[in-house]
């Protein structure tokens, strides 16, 4: 069998009919009934489309259970709870004797890949601030601050807890600058957590 012109042979699959085909070798989408013996017979269910942007067609498609019916209030869609997909970041840094009286250090944290969810922990056995910086751009050197924030002697620790709500490239330096404002040299402690894609 050859195609409308005579020109190629005619494929097998997709739905086929001479008398309402104008061009048999073009193809349709045809999806099949249930049923046990799913052949040419069954196949009669065309789906529908619409123009798409960026010159795709977007397909008409539904979501029903395994037996058919539609997903709605009465017969809702189960969704389960499971682990991200992507990698748990959590780096820590210990910053041992640092200088007293503005003695600082720098805990340094480069993207392996796309950085979601910033959070940074930090704490101080004596009075310190913390600045929380993300790099402008790749290997730039500048850094941009996000938000700087002293503890006490009651609140030893400071959580950057407004997660930062952008995307950081692979490759940007995140920075934590820990700044003893103590009069004797002390410990600091930071750790930058996040979700890497």
């Amino acid at each position: 069998m050859s195609d409308y012109k005579g020109k190629m042979p005619v494929r097998g699959d997709g739905d086929y009919n001479l008398l309402t085909n104008e061009e048999p070798s073009s193809q349709g989408l045809i999806a099949s009934d249930r049923d046990a013996a799913i052949g040419v017979a069954t196949m009669n269910k065309r789906p529908t489309a619409t123009a798409g942007d960026e010159d795709k067609i977007a397909l008409d498609v539904s979501v029903s259970d395994g037996d058919g019916n539609s997903i709605n209030l009465d017969n809702p869609l189960p969704v389960y709870i499971s682990d991200s997909p992507e990698a748990e970041i959590l780096d820590y840094d210990k910053a041992v004797d640092t200088a007293k009286d503005g003695g600082f250090t720098n805990h340094d944290y480069v993207t392996a890949s796309e950085f979601r969810g910033l959070n940074v922990e930090c704490n101080s056995g004596g009075l310190a601030s913390f600045e929380l910086q993300v790099e402008t751009g790749v290997a730039a050197g500048t850094y941009n601050t996000i938000m700087r924030k002293h503890n006490s002697v009651a609140q030893p620790s400071v959580i950057f807890a407004n997660r930062f709500p952008q995307a950081i490239a692979s490759g940007i330096t995140i920075r934590v600058v820990k700044t003893n404002l103590d009069n004797q040299a002390t410990d600091m402690d930071s750790s930058i957590n996040g979700k890497e894609v």
